[in-house]
C-alpha cells in the first residue's frame, strides 16, 4: 500500500510538472504570435505609407 501511495504521488507530481511546462509553452507561443502579428502590422503600415512611429 505504501508503494502504491509513493507511485501515485510520483505520478501526480510528474503530471503537475507536465501541465506547468505546457502552460509555459502556451505563454511563450502567445508572446511569439503577438510579436509576429505586431511585425506584420508594422510592415503593412510602412508599405502603405502610414508609418506612425
Amino acid at each position: 500500500m505504501i508503494e502504491t501511495l509513493h507511485l501515485s504521488r510520483a505520478t501526480y507530481q510528474l503530471i503537475e510538472r507536465a501541465v506547468e511546462a505546457l502552460e509555459r509553452i502556451g505563454h511563450e507561443l502567445e508572446r511569439y504570435n503577438d510579436k509576429q502579428e505586431r511585425q506584420r502590422t508594422e510592415s503593412t503600415d510602412v508599405s502603405a505609407g502610414r508609418d506612425d512611429s
